[in-house]
């Protein structure tokens, strides 16, 4: 398999030579911390002059789009290329969009059918002469996504992906009983194959894996696991740099980087969230999606860790102290010089959180607790912005408990700064976090944070009392006491505020993040270098 080389849009500048490679299974427009965490380390190493690469190995025919939204938004470096795996196998020479969103035809795509729009998404059922024939899902600027194809039976026969332009790109053939995959074909833009993936329903995964040329012959084949796919191409893919830095930031990306036979690449595990499961405490088991990188920090050169606590505890019970390393996050302001400049007042009736909405993240604990403050200061506004598998849930909570005039679900948002700046404090209510960049961000923005007392990261930022309040696990009473004190005293939370944010500017600068990551990576580097001299 050949891997190509790209130029970076944007400006230029004079690179190191070590390249650097973030392993993320998937990047989007609107996900939370750890893919902002991702997208940021990426840019600071682009910024330092380091030729920079996000690595994703998941299929979406929308990563044109995607990309070029992340750059529009100004979410990642414009020296920072991000390089999918079926994108360059297919031989894309450019990810940008070259053509505008390509609206579906509806009438063309139901062909004499009758159209049914599905309540509540961006999609319809067409029904031909009494017969479900296809389900059409659609995109950004109502493209075409997919069409699920079924049968008399209301089975489904196959479902056909598309990108943004409206070309074909993969057509998966399901299983009727199981509806699970039997056989994915992957296409190019002029609607050739160049991968194809069977299915195995006893295994439950896909274990052959055929690669096409454009002739269509069969260049490379792999069975047993689609791993053996990734690993051969991102050995391809650094073959010829001279000492790569590879680092798995997710932990679907942690077998790829343990398998890869690379002995001249500095492999750096980066855990972005609590290394045990639940109910999160010291005697509680390895969680699922860490357990193969514990089990495996010997095939790593370092092992990169958010907090001092969590570094403790897991040299502690594992070893490997000598590879952990300690690197928090950062926050740089989105405002303009001018923007900054501006005073900003708070509001002193808000509060504001900004969360996925997960059960990890227990944003249930928040609107109960906001229940007792409502009883006593009926007049106090709380938003909720994020997305997630639990939105209809909360969204019945607050009917339920007769808190819609005071509990608004704001949706995702693009500008936490501008969410955060005006409201006089947030909470926080996680099982676990790694770090919690949403208390980061907060603080930056003047808003002191309420968090119930979990590993990792809020004992790490705020001091009790003085820049926010740490409050026991579990106690939505405590919480709603701590919220009803600050409403009530808004002289108080102005300052803590005016505190945290002192306080993250002494600790967790950009300055000093640049400098332990450029530090921490050219020691392993210069560490490979002893090894193989």
């Amino acid at each position: 398999m050949h891997c190509r080389s790209y130029l970076y849009p944007g400006r230029m500048m004079k690179m190191k030579k070590q390249k650097i490679y973030f392993l993320c299974n998937s990047v989007d427009i609107e996900r939370g911390g750890l893919t902002k965490a991702s997208l940021k380390q990426a840019s600071l190493f682009a910024e330092l002059g380091y030729e920079t690469e996000i690595i994703t190995f998941n299929f979406n025919a929308y990563y044109p789009y995607i990309k070029q939204k992340l750059a529009d938004l100004g979410k990642v470096h414009p020296n920072v290329f991000i390089r999918n795996m079926y994108e360059d196998i297919e031989g894309q020479k450019n990810s940008e969009l070259k053509t505008k969103l390509k609206p579906a035809n509806l009438k063309k795509l139901a062909d004499g059918g009758a159209l049914s729009k599905r309540n509540g998404h961006n999609a319809y059922r067409v029904l031909k002469n009494g017969y479900y024939t296809k389900y059409i899902g659609l995109g950004k600027g109502n493209t075409l996504k997919l069409i699920d194809y079924f049968n008399e039976n209301r089975y489904r026969t196959r479902r056909e992906e598309y990108d943004p332009g409206g070309n074909l790109k993969r057509t998966i053939y399901t299983d009727l009983e199981t509806n699970k995959p039997r056989q994915t074909i992957y296409f190019d833009k002029k609607g050739r194959s160049y991968l194809s993936a069977w299915y195995s329903k006893e295994k439950d995964k896909y274990d052959h894996i055929h690669v096409f040329n454009k002739k269509g012959e069969i260049t490379e084949e792999y069975t047993g696991d689609i791993m053996k796919l990734k690993q051969a191409w991102l050995k391809d893919l650094i073959k010829d740099d001279n000492n790569p830095v590879i680092i798995s930031d997710t932990r679907s990306t942690d077998a790829i980087l343990t398998g890869l036979k690379a002995k001249h690449a500095i492999t750096i595990w980066r855990l972005h969230s609590h290394y045990l499961g639940a109910p999160y405490k010291d005697d509680s088991p390895i969680a699922n999606k860490v357990e193969h990188g514990l089990n495996h920090m010997d095939k790593f050169d370092g092992v990169f860790l958010l907090t001092n606590q969590q570094k403790q505890d897991m040299s502690d019970n594992y070893g490997n102290g000598e590879k952990m390393y300690v690197i928090g996050h950062y926050h740089e302001s989105s405002k303009s010089f001018l923007e900054k400049l501006k005073p900003t007042e708070k509001d002193k009736n808000r509060a504001v959180v900004i969360s996925r909405l997960s059960t990890l993240k227990r944003v249930d604990h928040i609107i109960k607790a906001f229940r007792k403050v409502v009883d006593q200061l009926p007049n106090v506004k709380l938003d909720i912005y994020g997305k997630g598998t639990e939105e209809e849930k909360l969204r019945n909570l607050i009917e339920q408990l007769q808190l819609t005039n005071n509990v608004h679900m704001s949706g995702y948002t693009q500008n936490p700064d501008k969410a955060y700046e005006n409201a006089l404090f947030t909470a926080l209510t996680s099982k676990s976090e790694g770090f919690s960049l949403s208390v980061l961000e907060s603080m930056a923005n003047k808003t002191p944070v309420i968090s119930y007392d979990i590993k990792y990261g809020p004992n790490d930022l705020i001091e009790h009392g003085k820049n926010g309040y740490i409050v026991k696990d579990k106690n939505i009473d405590a919480l709603a006491e701590k919220m009803i004190h600050l409403f009530e005293n808004p002289i108080e939370a102005i300052k803590m505020g005016k505190n945290a944010e002192h306080f993250i500017q002494d600790h967790f600068s950009k300055k000093s993040y640049a400098e332990k990551w450029e530090n921490y990576v050219q020691h392993l580097i210069e560490q490979k270098s002893r090894v193989q001299s």
